[in-house]
């Protein structure tokens, strides 16, 4: 068997998550039945597995997947087995010992923020961006995923403005359960002076007295994974490429209108 590992793009609003679920439409559910359909092969969660969880609705440009075949594996053919919301545009065959969910190095996630976002007091805003910076434990800044340790590292976060759009992008070494979309709701209601920035510290000590009612996550239709990042070199496949570009200009309103910004996350996958 060989293993390659591909980028994985994907609009998620028709599935059920990234992850297998009984009965239910999944990214990885679809690439289990098209991997299988292709090589003649019998496929599941074992041999083609994906770098990490996405929920529904949100969607990936540079998500990784590990697939594990004895056939010569081709992007574009396999790709004709997949909706065409899910495109796989990147191959190499996978390091010794890859670990898709352990192996990356960093997550890169960005928000795509409405138009609320325009009366935001943006210092307010930064103030409480620079407390979320760091390793902390976020357990009140997630939702409880089993035994899983609420401590974890966030590297960067910014607010960015371009003519095209803003967003706010997010990097750490591994993310919570909603983390980026209860951040986005925490940063929104101290901006718009619902919270004090100061509140943040009690959060991350584990107050829940200064956010009454908890944090609801942000809707998951705005978020995309940019990137699992590995120092690894991939080939693209320029057709499949372009069918992403043009599955963009032609799907979701704001990742049309922000096509600009996805293109300069593209330039560094392909240099």
């Amino acid at each position: 068997m060989t293993d390659y590992l591909a980028r994985l793009f994907y609009l998620g609003d028709r599935y059920y998550g990234s992850q297998c679920q009984p009965d239910k439409t999944t990214v990885q559910g679809e690439l289990i039945r098209a991997t299988s359909k292709w090589s003649g092969e019998d496929h599941s969660s074992h041999s083609v597995r994906i770098s990490g969880r996405t929920d529904r609705g949100v969607h990936s440009l540079g998500q990784l997947v590990l697939i594990s075949t004895e056939k010569h594996l081709c992007l574009d053919k396999l790709n004709k087995n997949l909706p065409d919301d899910i495109i796989l545009w990147a191959l190499t065959e996978a390091p010794a010992d890859f670990q898709p969910r352990f192996s990356a190095l960093m997550r890169h996630y960005r928000y795509y923020l409405d138009d609320s976002w325009e009366a935001l007091d943006l210092r307010r805003v930064q103030s409480g961006i620079d407390q979320l910076i760091g390793t902390h434990n976020f357990q009140l800044v997630s939702k409880p995923d089993g035994d899983r340790n609420t401590m974890t590292t966030i590297l960067n976060m910014a607010v960015v403005r371009t003519e095209a759009a803003r967003y706010l992008d997010v990097f750490g070494t591994s993310f919570l359960w909603k983390f980026v979309r209860k951040a986005v709701t925490l940063l929104q209601r101290i901006g718009s002076h619902q919270l004090d920035p100061e509140s943040i510290s009690s959060v991350l000590r584990g107050s829940r007295t200064s956010i009454a009612g908890g944090i609801a996550p942000a809707p998951p239709e705005r978020l995309v994974l940019v990137e699992t990042v590995v120092p690894i070199r991939f080939r693209v496949s320029k057709y499949a490429l372009r069918g992403v570009r043009v599955l963009l200009e032609k799907r979701i309103a704001f990742l049309r209108s922000s096509l600009e910004t996805l293109e300069e996350s593209f330039s560094y996958f392909t240099v």
